[in-house]
Formats: C-alpha cells, structure tokens, sequence
C-alpha cells in the first residue's frame, strides 16, 4: 500500500493541474505538488485541514463548490468561476470533480482538479471582442455600401432630372417661335374678320397663346443658367411668377393656395433666378406632401426684431418624423418613394438661402402639415 501511495504522489505530482482528493467533510486527504505550491503551504501541513479554507480562503464551503454536488449528486461536476487571490489579483479557474464510492457505492471521496486558465480565458474574451468588432466592421461596410449604392442611383436620377430640364428649356424654345406667329395671324385674322362671335373666339385663342408664352418665357428665366448677379427685386413679383409655373399643378391637385402678402415689404437684394428656384422646390415639396389635396399658403412679412424679410411657406400636408427632421436638409436625403426626389432640392435651397446671408428653418409634425421659413436680410 505504500509503495501504491508513492507511486500515485510521484504520478500526480509531475500534473501541473492542481489535485487533491477531500473526504465528506471536506477534509484534505491527499494533494499534489502543484495544489501545495497554490496554497503556500507544504503538503504534510495541508493534510486533514479544510480544502475551502486553505485553498480558497473561506469559512465555509464555497457556494460555488463542485465538490458538495459531487457528494449530493454522485456526478462528476465542473465550473468555470473567477477567484480573486490574496493580493487583490483576480484569476479564472475551472473546476472539476468527480466522486470516489466505496463497495457500496456510496460516494467515500471527491477528486478536485483545477486550473488556473486566466490567460486563456483573456485570450477567449480578446477573439470574441475582436470577433464583434469585425462584425460591426461588416455591418459599417454593408451600410456603407448600401448607402453608395443609393447615391449612385440618387446622382443617376439627378442626372437624368438635368436632362429633362435641359430638354425643357430646349422645348420652350422650340415652343415660343410658332406660338408667336400663331399670336400674330390672331392679330391679322382679328383685323378682317366682322363677326363678333369669331372674333370672341379668336381673343380666346390669342389669351390662352399670351398665357402659353408667359409661362414658357417664365420657365426659361428659371432654367437660364444664373449669372450669380444680384439686383434689387420685388419678392412679390418673383413669387408669382413662380407660381405660375406650377399654376396646374397646384389645381389639379386640388389644392387652395393662399397669398398673404405684406405691400410694405421693400426690394430685396438677390440673385432673382435662385430664388425663384428656392420657391419653386418649397412648393413642389408642399404640393408633393398633400397626395389628396389641402391647403397651402404662402406669408411675407418684416420681422420687428431682426429686421429680415420672412417667407413663410406653411402646407397641411403629412409632416415630416423626428427622425427625418435630424436630415432634412442633407444632400441626397429623401422622404420620397425612389424615384420621385433626387434629395438635392432642400439642400440647394439652403445653400442658396445661406449665400445671400439668410436662413432657412423648418417646423413639422407627422401628420399635422410643414412649415418653412426663410429670412432673408433688406
């Protein structure tokens, strides 16, 4: 039986894992090399003492304790938990036990190994941290991606609205010519003709060509390329002859426009075509905002306190989210279904507003209407 004994301390002293075997009560019957040297202690003064006491510095037994299952249960157990050793330093442990039973069976000893895999546990957690920071790298790169996917196809779109108002003003062109001479042989027909009928019939035909040409020749004094020359303009005039461009629009839509325009207000320093395009793009958005008709109006007005001219722009349209509010007025952002908004419109109007030294502000509720205000200084 001896030499057994110092066969298995030689054995299980060359295990770097901490052993030692408890009877029921705790008490420490047999220990290694590596279990002594954790404690600070020799072997032959550990024996009989309490494993909780010498190895973990406790009263009583550890309420993480394998070893008291093993007792309870008969199973092996096992347990990863941190320890904080004297000194303050703190070490993970894992823990396994496993029971001894006599000829009865009944559970007589329990094994204890354990080990001290701080540093493997460290190195886990690093790969698992690196492990969520490559996946937040991904998920920035998807989104990244996506996002440029969606400029792509914003410029795409921005692209092809340049083309269309190109081709626009190319038409109208085109237009003003034989619209011209259809005026003119209104003029002579009017000139021959006796009837008082035909010549009603013909004065329709002669104002609804003055219209036509109205806006066509509106249509392109906003899509001349501007010469960024500014001049003293009645603010008025610009937002009527505006408005007419989108005149129909406004109508068949069913909207009621309200003008509420103060006659005191004087000229304006401005670049007249950018303003102009300033109008237009808050009044498509209001437009584009009452899908089933409503209201729209349309305020000047001098503000007592900074002396600035104000343009009120207010619709009882869809609003605009909190969320969608923080973006407004950034390049390429839209509220609108794809392909029906480029995202430039707001954030031109800004930039335009802010180089003539003004500012342009924005008040809506999902649901309960926008309104915009433009200041600009006399």
């Amino acid at each position: 039986m001896e030499i057994s004994e110092r066969f298995l301390q030689t054995a299980l002293d060359g295990i770097h894992d901490c052993i030692n075997i408890v009877n029921r009560d705790f008490q420490i019957v047999f220990m290694n090399d590596a279990a002594s040297k954790w404690t600070g202690k020799s072997r032959q003064m550990l024996l009989g003492s309490k494993c909780y006491a010498e190895l973990w510095k406790e009263s009583s037994p550890c309420e993480s304790c394998v070893t008291g299952k093993v007792f309870s249960t008969g199973e092996p157990q096992q347990s990863v938990v941190w320890e904080v050793r004297p000194g303050g330093k703190k070490v993970c442990i894992e823990k396994f036990s496993f029971p001894v039973v006599d000829k009865e069976g009944r559970v007589e000893y329990a094994v204890e190994i354990f080990r001290d895999i701080t540093g493997r546990k460290l190195l886990e957690e690093e790969r698992e941290q690196h492990r969520l920071e490559l996946g937040k790298r991904i998920r920035e790169i998807r989104h990244a991606y996506e996002e440029l996917k969606s400029l792509q196809n914003q410029l795409l779109q921005a692209e092809k609205m340049a083309s269309v108002g190109l081709m626009a003003s190319s038409i109208a062109h085109e237009l003003d010519t034989p619209l011209a001479t259809i005026s003119g042989y209104c003029e002579l027909l009017a000139e021959d003709i006796q009837d008082e009928k035909l010549l009603g019939q013909i004065k329709t035909i002669s104002d609804q060509i003055v219209k036509c040409q109205k806006t066509i020749r509106n249509l392109l004094d906003f899509s001349r390329k501007s010469d960024c020359e500014r001049k003293l303009c009645d603010i008025h005039y610009l937002i009527r002859n505006t408005l007419s461009l989108v005149e129909h629009r406004i109508k068949i839509h069913k909207i009621n426009l309200q003008e509420t325009f103060d006659d005191r207000i004087p000229p304006v320093l401005v670049d007249g075509n950018q303003i102009q395009q300033v109008i237009l793009n808050l009044v498509n958005n209001a437009v584009d905002a009452l899908p089933q008709g409503g209201n729209i109006s349309i305020e000047t007005r001098m503000n007592p306190e900074s002396g600035a001219l104000e343009i009120i722009f207010e619709d009882n349209g869809i609003g605009i989210s909190d969320e969608d509010k923080k973006h407004i007025f950034t390049p390429f952002f839209t509220t609108k279904e794809p392909g029906k908004g480029t995202g430039l419109g707001l954030s031109i109007c800004n930039n335009i507003i802010s180089a003539h030294k003004g500012k342009i502000a924005m008040e809506s509720r999902l649901g309960n209407g926008t309104r915009f205000i433009i200041s600009l200084p006399v």
